[in-house]
């Protein structure tokens, strides 16, 4: 290259540099980028005014505007929703655009607001609303907002007066108003309305209102409240119900119920007067006795009958969990339980562990453990007895027994008095364990069905409660004498006795948990009086109530009671209040049993259907007449009588009998004639149905539903042509199960729902037959039904051992109505 062309470049390279540091531009210069923005421009939102107390109010929606990039967003007292999203009241990020929404709550009073407040990048804004003015009160001359209408509100479930078990409760109702509902609560647990139903059609017994003669043009509702009910409490459920024009009843509809419990094991704290409990839950509790309240110490678990130290102001009881034997110890004034000392007894293959009762020694610090054991295909039980040494925490096997041993060593209860250690067996037998040896002594056969003891007024003395009576033993002359015998006349009869103390030299407490009672029995004279019941409604309590009917009144329901060992008895149920009036005893010389009860509407008498004998009870003074038994003359015989219904109108009797075959007992209820009412069988097995103990007549009285409980089945016979049909031989439970077969539950009771169309067919639960869809489904889940009756409100009473109850299907919640 020459010199010239090498110059004319060099000064067009230092043209170009120059030109450059003198601010010159080229294609490849960039622009800075812009500076971020996170703080929106002013927002607001318009405030909603004459809102619905308690109500939710949401706002007209704004856009972010004039942020680039994503801004936090965070709210108070409220909630937001970004682009027609979920609400949430918690913090986040938006972009440039976005469209925010606000709700919350409005005020529960009137004319109150509540303002929420929305920050975004540091910009806020508030939402306000504002509840209306309060309406004028109704009938005060001042113009009313809306018509000046109370809403109307009834208690379907539970009944007006009932018990109930701790815990949630599904309330359930119906309420009624020409101007909506707004609100409904239930102690102010909001309840969840729903439109009406067919259901809500139906009158309810407890509706404060009185039903107009005139057609209401009002609108009806049906509602649920979950009510959380707090332990041995005595609660008033409060229904208050608004509509949507600001009329309001806050007392609409009330009804009572109580989670009273009367306690299985009792102990007397001297030191600080005061009674120990052991609830069915397994609460320890310390009852007052002075007003009878309950201060829970704490839960123990799956104990059984516990043993009290009042000078310690300590508790003994003991378990068995998997292989091993525990004795523990509550301290009662920290409720603390720590373990005293443990076994692994040693137990045959196929063992079972009834129970571990204990009984503390105050003079030598020692327990005495009963641990309950069956072994498979023994004829007793074989129970061990362990000795627990409280100083050394040690615990050894004291006495033990086979079946070939004598006295037997199957223990239902043991008590340690003048420092001797006395146990009633199985068997029946009083035997006293030599508290060193372990050597057993039998000293008396007992014949009132010994289930409990307790020391006496004297070191010679022990009272022994069985199923016969309650006695008093003298261990001198090892003689009884009865107390206080169980008849059926007895306001206070014992069914399942599970403990008894001496209170003082005056009162014996005995403990029964069929009739969730403590009782006081006088040691001199026998009496008995309730120190703590638990139940629902006065007089005498139910034992086995076997059937149940209405008569003319909605309000009183009737009861015929099965009376197990005692007599049958012929109840009045006030359902409003529980109360218990024994209209008629039934005794027999031969032992019976129920078959039915029906309401003669010609006679106003009640019809009871015995095993061998149909009587009419006058409801105008309780007098008893026979209608049909083995004496009246029919060529018909009458006997083993097993279920029925009875018709109306044309005043018949339908009576199953258990042996007999393609055939029932037709009785005449006015002049009390029996015959033979015989179909055609084909459609049983090998053309014969027998086994029949139930029996139901549809709503026309040309139908009738037979439960043959040996055939697990249920037929349908035409009255007219006399044909039948199989009905149904199968429903499945949740687990699986049919509960007709008899091997499984097997049918009890049949009933006719005209209602629903249905059959409610008692085997151990419930369970409902659709005649129009041929559909079967359980309705009551619990186990041990008696019996059923369904009510117009859609719920039903059922019985079970010793008490009446209401269930409500939808719930299967069930409430105590009179035990």
């Amino acid at each position: 290259m020459n010199a010239s062309v090498l110059a004319s470049r060099l000064c067009l390279l230092l043209l170009s540099l120059w030109l450059t540091a003198c601010g010159g531009s080229s294609d490849s210069d960039t622009t800075p980028p812009p500076v971020v923005n996170t703080q929106p421009n002013p927002f607001s939102f318009a405030s909603v005014s004459d809102a619905e107390p308690s109500t939710t109010v949401t706002s007209e929606s704004i856009s972010v505007t004039g942020i680039n990039a994503a801004a936090s967003i965070a709210i108070q007292n409220g909630e937001y929703s970004v682009n027609n999203g979920d609400f949430t009241s918690g913090t986040a990020t938006v972009n440039n655009g976005a469209q925010i929404r606000v709700r919350h709550q409005t005020a529960a009073q009137y004319s109150t607001s509540i303002t929420s407040t929305l920050t975004i990048g540091g910009v806020s804004a508030d939402f306000v609303s504002t509840t209306r003015d309060e309406p004028p009160p109704v009938g005060d001359g001042t113009p009313p907002v809306g018509d000046g209408t109370p809403p109307q509100a009834s208690v379907i479930f539970p009944w007006s007066q009932s018990k109930a078990s701790t815990g949630t409760l599904r309330i359930r109702g119906t309420a009624s108003s020409r101007n909506g509902i707004s609100a409904l609560s239930v102690n102010g647990v909001a309840a969840t309305i729903q439109s009406s139903s067919a259901s809500a059609d139906r009158v309810s017994a407890q509706s404060v209102s009185a039903q107009s003669d005139e057609e209401s043009d009002a609108d009806e509702y049906e509602w649920t409240a979950d009510v959380e009910l707090d332990a041995y409490s005595d609660i008033e459920l409060v229904v208050t119900v608004s509509d949507a024009d600001g009329n309001q009843d806050d007392e609409a509809a009330k009804v009572r119920t109580n989670t009273q419990q009367a306690p299985l094991f009792i102990a007397y704290d001297a030191v600080n007067e005061r009674l120990i409990g052991m609830m069915d839950n397994r609460d320890v509790v310390s009852m007052d006795l002075t007003d009878l309240s309950v201060d829970v110490i704490a839960a123990v678990g799956e104990a059984s009958q516990f043993s009290l130290d009042a000078e310690g102001n300590r508790l003994f009881y003991s378990r068995y969990v998997n292989t091993t034997l525990y004795s523990f110890v509550l301290d009662l004034t920290s409720g603390e339980i720590s373990t005293v000392a443990s076994v692994q007894p040693e137990l045959a293959e196929e063992t079972h562990v009834r129970q571990a009762r204990t009984r503390f020694d105050a003079v030598n610090q020692q327990l005495f453990v009963v641990l309950g054991l069956v072994e498979q295909d023994a004829t007793y039980a074989i129970d061990q007895l362990y000795l627990v040494d409280l100083l050394e925490e040690s615990m050894t096997l004291l006495s033990a027994s086979t079946e070939d041993d004598t006295p037997f060593l199957p223990i239902f209860d043991m008590v340690l008095h003048d420092n001797r250690l006395f146990a009633l067996s199985q068997n029946g037998q009083l035997i006293e364990v030599d508290t060193i040896t372990g050597e057993r002594t039998q000293l008396m056969y007992l014949d009132n069905s010994p289930r409990v003891l307790s020391v006496g007024t004297t070191p010679e003395q022990l009272f022994i409660a069985g199923f016969s009576g309650i006695v008093s033993v003298d261990l001198t002359l090892l003689e009884a004498q009865m107390l206080s015998a169980e008849t059926a006349v007895l306001e206070f009869p014992t069914a399942q006795i599970q403990d008894a103390m001496l209170l003082n030299n005056e009162t014996l407490l005995i403990t029964d948990s069929s009739f969730e009672v403590v009782l006081q029995i006088d040691t001199t004279s026998g009496e008995r009086s309730a120190l703590l019941s638990s139940g629902i409604g006065s007089g005498r309590g139910l034992l086995s109530p076997q059937y149940l009917t209405f008569g003319s009144s909605a309000d009183i329901l009737y009861v015929l009671d099965d009376g197990q060992n005692a007599a049958e008895s012929l109840f009045a149920i006030d359902l409003q209040t529980g109360n218990r009036t024994q209209l008629i005893e039934i005794v027999r010389e031969f032992n019976t049993y129920p078959s039915g009860l029906f309401y003669n509407a010609a006679t106003d008498a009640l019809l009871v259907g015995l095993s061998d004998a149909i009587w009419s009870v006058s409801l105008t003074d309780n007098s008893k007449t026979v209608v049909s038994d083995a004496e009246t003359e029919s060529g018909i015989e009458i006997d083993t009588l097993s279920g029925g219904d009875f018709d109306t109108e044309t005043q018949r009797l339908y009576m199953t009998q258990f042996q007999l075959e393609n055939a029932i007992l037709q009785i005449n209820a006015t002049n009390g004639a029996r015959t033979l009412l015989e179909f055609d069988g084909s459609a049983g097995p090998a053309g014969v149905i027998t086994g029949l103990n139930a029996a139901a007549l549809d709503a026309t009285g040309n139908q009738l539903f037979l439960a043959s409980q040996s055939q697990s089945s249920i037929y349908r016979l035409d009255l007219e042509t006399l044909e039948t049909e199989l009905l149904l031989d199968s429903c499945t439970n949740n687990i699986g199960q049919n509960v007709l077969d008899i091997d499984v539950s097997g049918i009890q009771k049949l009933n006719f729902d005209a209602a629903d169309n249905r059959l409610l067919i008692v085997t151990s639960q419930i369970a409902s037959y659709d005649l129009a869809t041929s559909q079967c489904q359980i309705v009551g889940e619990s186990h041990g039904y008696y019996n059923v009756l369904p009510l117009d409100n859609g719920t039903m009473l059922t019985t079970g051992q010793a008490a009446l109850k209401q269930l409500d299907p939808v719930s299967q919640k069930q409430v105590i109505l009179s035990k």
